[in-house]
């Protein structure tokens, strides 16, 4: 027959889990945060990309954003 447990190990293992599940909650925050910097990083890197292409396209400025609007 399964042993009952008292108020003083139920309140441990709710401390326990409390604490475990705190720590898995700053992994989360941690592993957002970063998330968040590579999507950014991205985002300056397909910015420099799209700026070189303009730099050594001919076309003038009125012509690329006349291509782009009419792809949106």
């Amino acid at each position: 027959m399964p042993r009952t447990k008292n108020i003083k190990t139920i309140e441990a293992e709710i401390s326990q889990t409390e604490e475990q599940l705190r720590r898995l909650k700053e992994r989360c925050d941690k592993a957002s945060q970063k998330l968040d910097a590579l999507y950014e990083l991205k985002k300056r890197r397909e910015q420099e990309e799209l700026l070189k292409a303009i730099d050594k396209s001919n076309r003038t400025k009125a012509e690329i954003l006349a291509f782009l609007e009419s792809h949106a």
